[in-house]
């Protein structure tokens, strides 16, 4: 099969999406073009800096400059205008569009923006991509659609309903999933779930840091009020917090993700719905030990019981409130279309031990989260 012409990316500046446009580069002669917001330098400029700095977070150093520079091209546009502010160009017709621009929001506070992102933009992008005539469709959600299910998660249409989820999040990615359902039924439209996303499997790096990062941050700063109020009382004091025996974490490194995503489009996969997670995931109790180790901290004492908190523990819960749909529940994402595309697929080979785990945290708390203003010692 040849090469598509064009690839039209939404995101290309953020996580997901500038790691697909690199493997892409890496990967197929394609053109690239990038819908991206323009800021003071240029949609262009903008665009080719963040793939610049994630080729070399990413290990790749200049490697990839000449692509960028001959084979991108950013155009201005914005999720929240119509047709997402964009006049769609004659040679985009038959061209594959992956949509991986998101709000990764949660809190309620924060809903009008969430649903503004995700469902309004994808709306918009829909209207481009029916405007433009693109052959395929490729759409960025997440794994955990699945809201509060557990066991086998097929790769399927979302069936929960508002109620059988866990966040805002989660009910504007289905949302939005369903529009482009309805919008593009029965042509080729493929929905991509990837799990928690981290850094990249080799260097570690990560230009996003929400999710697992999310979390471990929350963790030190609760760390820090700890010890305004007794010095050393992190490294001594276990706090308890919900815990699932039998759950796992799910994680897969985003250079792993868009090397199975690139794969399932160079190999004309079929539409349908591909869960882009990690084959073997980690127990979660053992990730949160690894987690509080990085920290210093006295691994958490797990509880299905929030009675057994005491006062600080309830304090703990609250401000990891958001993290703890993710770490009960076992949930085993099916990755049987990904595998019968690509046997040999990233996710199925990567081994994700707790010293790898380790490295990755230590990527984090060694780098960006030492780079943040402390909190101000107690007086």
């Amino acid at each position: 099969m040849s090469e598509r012409p064009t690839h039209i990316v939404t995101g290309g500046t953020g996580f997901v999406g500038s790691a697909i446009i690199l493997e892409l580069l890496e990967r197929s002669s394609a053109r690239i073009v990038g819908i991206t917001r323009p800021g003071s330098e240029g949609a262009t400029a903008r665009l080719h800096g963040v793939l610049r700095e994630a080729a070399r977070l990413y290990g790749r150093g200049d490697a990839l400059d000449v692509a960028i520079a001959e084979r991108v091209e950013g155009v201005a546009g914005d999720l929240h205008a119509e047709g997402c502010g964009v006049e769609p160009r004659p040679d985009w017709v038959g061209a594959e569009l992956w949509h991986s621009a998101a709000s990764l929001q949660f809190l309620d506070r924060h809903a009008e923006s969430i649903f503004k992102t995700n469902v309004h933009g994808s709306e918009q992008v829909a209207a481009l991509a029916r405007a433009a005539g693109v052959g395929t469709i490729n759409v960025l959600s997440t794994a955990y659609v699945a809201g509060t299910r557990s066991g086998v998660i097929l790769e399927a249409p979302a069936e929960v309903m508002d109620e059988g989820t866990n966040n805002h999040y989660e009910r504007s990615k289905i949302a939005a999933e369903r529009i482009f359902e309805a919008a593009f039924a029965g042509e080729r439209l493929r929905i991509l779930r990837p799990s928690v996303v981290i850094g990249h499997s080799q260097t570690r790096a990560a230009l996003n840091f929400n999710g697992l990062y999310g979390f471990i941050r929350g963790v030190y700063k609760f760390r820090r009020l700890m010890e305004r109020t007794q010095r050393d009382l992190g490294s001594r004091f276990a706090l308890r917090m919900i815990g699932d025996p039998a759950a796992t974490l799910n994680l897969i490194p985003v250079d792993l993700l868009a090397r199975d995503a690139v794969a399932l489009s160079l190999a004309d996969a079929p539409p349908r719905y591909y869960h882009l997670t990690h084959a073997t995931p980690m127990p979660t109790c053992a990730a949160l030990d690894v987690v509080f180790d990085t920290l210093e901290m006295p691994g958490p004492d797990f509880t299905d019981d929030r009675g057994e908190f005491r006062w600080i523990d309830r304090k703990f819960n609250r401000r990891v409130d958001f993290y703890t749909a993710y770490l009960v529940g076992r949930k085993d994402f099916s990755r049987a279309h990904v595998d019968a595309v690509v046997p040999d697929s990233a996710g199925a080979r990567y081994v994700l031990d707790e010293a790898e785990l380790r490295a990755f945290c230590r990527w984090y708390t060694d780098g960006p989260l030492a780079a943040r203003k402390p909190l101000p010692e107690s007086r």
